[in-house]
């Protein structure tokens, strides 16, 4: 009875010590958000020292060590080798990432990611119709010579295809469009592979010059049936393949 009694604290002692240092870490990197957020740092700006921070915050090393590691996981710093740890630029490439990880772990069919992609890429379309400059028509249209190019090789071919559908993206002028896009292009890589090898790429390059049109006279129900038609096909494909 007397042990039992005796042991109860101890653990409590421990799990508390622990919920403190959490929290202890958890306020440094909402402070160290809060200066990023707040543009006293910029992307680029150096971190101060280890010291400094510790009499700044008023926590120990180990605590501004953890959340300095927790921040670089999240995206938010990055370590460079002689240059110390830096501000990270915003890429959403973290949340992307969670964002196809997920997608992996419930593994999800070729087909659902397919019609997925129909609402939300005739979107981007009528978006990118409205808001390309001359430069995203350029991109555009240099993913077009690889991907008419006989010559090219299939890797090369995929790689186009996938860029033409992210530059879309990037026309919108709309970030979200493109954290979203992100993953499933990624994801779709092999549904690429799989259609593309078996019906050539001639279908997809016809199709592109279609949406590529529509976009370039800024002509936004065209674009969108153009892409409803792109990706209506490449369902039917990729359930053939």
């Amino acid at each position: 009875m007397t042990r039992r009694v005796s042991n109860g604290p101890k653990r409590t002692t421990r799990r508390t010590a622990k919920t403190s240092l959490n929290d202890r870490v958890t306020g440094v990197v909402e402070r160290i958000e809060h200066l990023i957020l707040s543009q006293q740092l910029a992307p680029g700006d150096r971190l101060p020292a280890e010291r400094e921070l510790c009499s700044q915050l008023e926590v120990s090393r180990s605590v501004v060590r953890e959340a300095i590691g927790r921040l670089q996981s999240l995206g938010r710093l990055v370590s460079q080798h002689g240059s110390g740890t830096r501000v990270a630029e915003p890429t959403g490439r973290q949340v992307s990432s969670g964002y196809a990880w997920l997608l992996k772990h419930e593994a999800v069919r070729l087909e659902d990611l397919g019609a997925v992609r129909l609402p939300l890429e005739t979107a981007i379309a009528e978006q990118a119709a409205l808001y390309r400059t001359p430069e995203h028509l350029a991109e555009l249209a240099r993913t077009q010579t690889v991907l008419g190019d006989k010559s090219q090789s299939l890797t090369a071919q995929i790689a186009a295809d996938v860029r033409f559908h992210e530059v879309l993206a990037e026309a919108t002028g709309n970030p979200i469009f493109r954290l979203i896009l992100a993953p499933i292009q990624e994801l779709l890589i092999e549904s690429r592979r799989r259609t593309l090898k078996q019906f050539g790429a001639n279908v997809a390059f016809e199709h592109h010059a279609d949406i590529l049109k529509a976009v370039a006279e800024q002509k936004p129900e065209k674009a969108v049936a153009a892409m409803h038609k792109h990706l209506r096909v490449n369902l039917k494909h990729l359930r053939e393949s």
